[in-house]
């Protein structure tokens, strides 16, 4: 996952986040405004690639282990999973 922001406001969107499926070797763009939040970013992420291919083997982002953990915490209280961090 990945953002390219500061783009020219074209149709109202300045922000691209770019999703890769590493499995079936398929990239999503999806338009959105830099006000975007990681509940949002889960949404469209539920909306746009969940529906297609289910549950995550694995996220990559080269934004930082706190947006990670923010991101998959957020997506999986949408879907109504509880989640029990351990330090294991």
């Amino acid at each position: 996952m990945d953002f390219v922001v500061e783009l020219l406001e074209l149709l109202e969107f300045n922000v691209v986040i770019n999703m890769v499926d590493f499995m079936f070797k398929r990239v999503y763009f999806i338009l959105n405004h830099t006000t975007v939040t990681i509940e949002g970013i889960a949404k469209l992420f539920l909306y746009h690639i969940w529906k297609l291919h289910s549950l995550l083997f694995c996220v990559v982002s080269d934004i930082g282990l706190q947006f990670v953990a923010l991101f998959i915490k957020k997506f999986y209280c949408l879907l109504g999973v509880e989640i029990a961090f351990s330090m294991v």
